[in-house]
């Protein structure tokens, strides 16, 4: 059995986080002893008293089945954050979707939290039956974690192949934009909503891989279509 990775959140000394300075593109293997630890950091949902753990792999980070009494709880979720000090940029990851029903891995972007807790943040999820993408917060008298459901793209996507899911974000533009594999690009305009330069990969509801990550300082989907150039 491969070794879990934890790691914890200063309480508020939010500029003491580790970062990644990411001046090129920059891909980053979650293979055992392949990527850097300090510059990661656990969160937990609020209401969470025990902090979740992705299970290190040979080449990846993942999730294990959880228990009937784990997602009566909503302990099924399981998040590890980096900063990559960029107010705009795009990311992509490259991940498995695990067998059990309801398995849906994701990522998030520009995430706030109190001590290790999260707060808010804008979530990817992929399930076998769809990409859904979530305004998440956190209600202010019960700490309970609600989400707010901005958009789903129903398509199949294999659980027994390797997907990829890009995000691309701008502060500037108050946008990010989505794409999972070779489906259409999605964009939304986040007007009341503050971008910042944290992401993250989200383990939730089953078994799950993450293998690497690829950050860019510049973004490659549109955004706004163009029309197609015809070959000469």
């Amino acid at each position: 059995m491969r070794k879990t990775v934890l790691l914890t959140v200063c309480v508020i000394a939010i500029v003491s986080m580790p970062m990644l300075a990411v001046a090129q593109d920059q891909t980053i293997s979650f293979g055992e002893g392949e990527w850097d630890a300090d510059a990661w950091t656990s969160l937990r949902l609020p209401l969470h008293e025990v902090m979740g753990t992705l299970v290190q792999r040979p080449d990846s980070l993942g999730t294990n089945a959880f228990t009937d009494e784990e997602k009566k709880a909503h302990l099924d979720n399981v998040l590890l954050m980096t900063d990559t000090g960029m107010d705009e940029g795009e990311f992509e990851v490259v991940f498995r979707i695990g067998p059990e029903t309801g398995t849906a891995p994701g990522v998030f972007l520009s995430p706030t939290y109190d001590g290790d807790a999260l707060q808010t943040a804008i979530a990817v999820f992929v399930a076998d039956y769809t990409m859904a993408v979530w305004e998440v917060y956190t209600d202010p008298e019960t700490q309970e974690t609600g989400y707010v459901h901005l958009f789903r793209m129903n398509r199949y996507q294999d659980p027994a192949i390797e997907h990829v899911v890009r995000c691309r974000y701008s502060k500037g533009r108050k946008s990010m934009a989505f794409q999972v594999d070779d489906s259409d690009v999605v964009m939304l305009r986040l007007l009341e909503f503050e971008i910042n330069s944290k992401i993250g990969i989200w383990g939730c509801h089953g078994t799950c891989d993450f293998y690497t990550l690829t950050m860019r300082p510049d973004g490659t989907l549109p955004w706004k279509a163009v029309a197609p150039v015809e070959e000469q």
